[in-house]
């Protein structure tokens, strides 16, 4: 597994708060694409499929509290 970039552990705690991928843009200064982008990859290296599975490996994971 490879480990998330930082800017992917950024947008996945964001996520984890709630945020729409154009709210986490608007605040990290990216467009949305870009922070789709970011969760696709992540989902990746997590070997994950939807969203809310991201967060919750994240936390089992330790990359977010």
């Amino acid at each position: 597994m490879s480990p998330v970039t930082p800017r992917e552990t950024e947008v996945i705690r964001w996520m984890a708060e709630g945020k729409t991928a154009s709210e986490i843009g608007t605040i990290l200064g990216i467009s949305p694409i870009t922070v789709n982008t970011h969760i696709a990859n992540a989902k990746m290296k997590l070997g994950v499929f939807k969203e809310t599975a991201l967060v919750a490996a994240a936390l089992r994971n330790g990359i977010i509290r």
